[in-house]
């Protein structure tokens, strides 16, 4: 239980009020147990549909505390294994590095243009192919895992890590999630102690979904801009459900293919030409449309792609090929930790009048300097195409 006595001082930097009700009471006693709470914490660290809302596990953390005389409370980690590439850029937005962090995954270690700092870093291998042998040498004191993402996968190494050493804290974080990622950031600083960077970057992250979903609120559903969203694979896109349609639903428009079974479908070309989007976005940045991004490469095929969707066959029609509202975007800026800076950018192409004063290449700006710590220009850089 002494993993659980750790998860529960975090959750109480974070508690709040206790609610009329008890939260985490299973059996109806009006007490909330060890076991009881300790399923609770487990389960939401683990994610997914059954799990509780963070706010329903602060609630419950007080009044389970009434019930225990002490709490040992725990000191933040001072070595830490990432397993995520997305955690990995949460924790620097935290002011958390390279002295804290002594083991990275090895796709995080492939991006050196943008974990530059990390160079030099232990690689302990992916979450599909982990290191055991490297993970124990570097006597970590917490490893971070995916929640959701690989979950099997992510559940055997915190198995076999734990084993091997129970005293090892294992977190479960996404950290790409615009549902909970606000939330994820508060736990994360209440891990590590950072409670006053986690007040600057969350009201910076929250201001900006905040501001675009009250400009677009009263729009009626009729009159929402519709929107043909494509990933790297030409015709596949996202339905009900997909974290594609969440970002499209978040900028105020209206996906052409929600109402498909599949989460991410692949559809008729002629489909595609029937429901006559108002917006058409593509992604880039992998498969065959590799480019652009972080790495900044190939960038002479960047005009080309964004021609060739204007020549597809029937696409002559479309409304949004008529009045030029096709755009590429770049996952680095849609997926992952920065999908509030894509969904800037879909809200801007969406409502242009509504968002003109919106500026999503300087929100951009803002993170990269102010959070990331990395001097980055992205107008030096492609990431949208054309440029607004």
């Amino acid at each position: 239980m002494k993993r659980v006595y750790i998860l529960l001082c975090l959750l109480l930097a974070l508690a709040l009020p206790a609610a009329a009700l008890v939260p985490g009471d299973m059996n109806g006693d009006g007490v909330i147990g060890r076991d009881e709470f300790a399923g609770m914490v487990l389960s939401f660290l683990a994610g997914g549909e059954d799990a509780p809302p963070l706010a329903e596990v602060q609630d419950a953390a007080p009044l389970y505390l009434e019930g225990e005389e002490t709490v040992t409370p725990a000191s933040p980690p001072s070595r830490v294994v990432v397993f995520n590439g997305e955690t990995l850029e949460t924790l620097r937005s935290l002011g958390i590095g390279p002295s804290s962090v002594v083991g990275i995954d090895k796709f995080s270690a492939q991006r050196p243009e943008f974990f530059p700092e990390y160079r030099n870093t232990t690689v302990v291998g992916s979450v599909w192919s982990p290191d055991y042998e490297t993970v124990v040498s570097l006597h970590p004191d917490a490893v971070f895992l995916y929640a959701t993402t690989s979950k099997d996968a992510c559940d055997e190494i915190q198995k076999k890590i734990q084993a091997s050493n129970p005293e090892i804290r294992v977190y479960r974080f996404d950290c790409f999630r615009p549902e909970n990622y606000a939330d994820e950031v508060r736990a994360l600083g209440a891990i590590f102690g950072r409670e006053a960077e986690v007040e600057r970057f969350a009201g910076f992250y929250t201001n900006t979904l905040d501001t675009i979903s009250a400009e677009t609120a009263g729009i009626p559903e009729a009159e929402r801009t519709t929107v043909y969203l494509e990933n790297w694979k030409d015709y596949k896109t996202g339905a009900a459900g997909s974290g594609y349609e969440d970002k499209i639903v978040r900028a105020g428009g209206k996906n052409v293919f929600s109402s498909l079974p599949a989460e991410y479908p692949e559809v008729d070309p002629e489909a595609v030409i029937a429901a006559d989007p108002d917006v058409i976005v593509k992604l880039i940045g992998a498969g065959s449309y590799a480019y652009g991004g972080y790495q900044n490469k190939d960038l002479d095929r960047i005009p080309a792609t964004h021609a060739g969707l204007f020549n597809r066959p029937g696409w002559t029609d479309l409304a949004a090929v008529k009045e030029k509202r096709v755009y590429l975007l770049h996952n680095d800026i849609f997926g992952g930790a920065e999908h509030f800076i894509g969904i800037a950018y879909l809200a801007k192409w969406s409502y242009p009048d509504r968002f003109a004063g919106l500026d999503p290449e300087a929100l951009h700006r803002t993170y990269l300097n102010e959070y990331q710590h990395l001097g980055i220009d992205p107008a030096g850089m492609q990431f949208v195409y054309p440029a607004i």
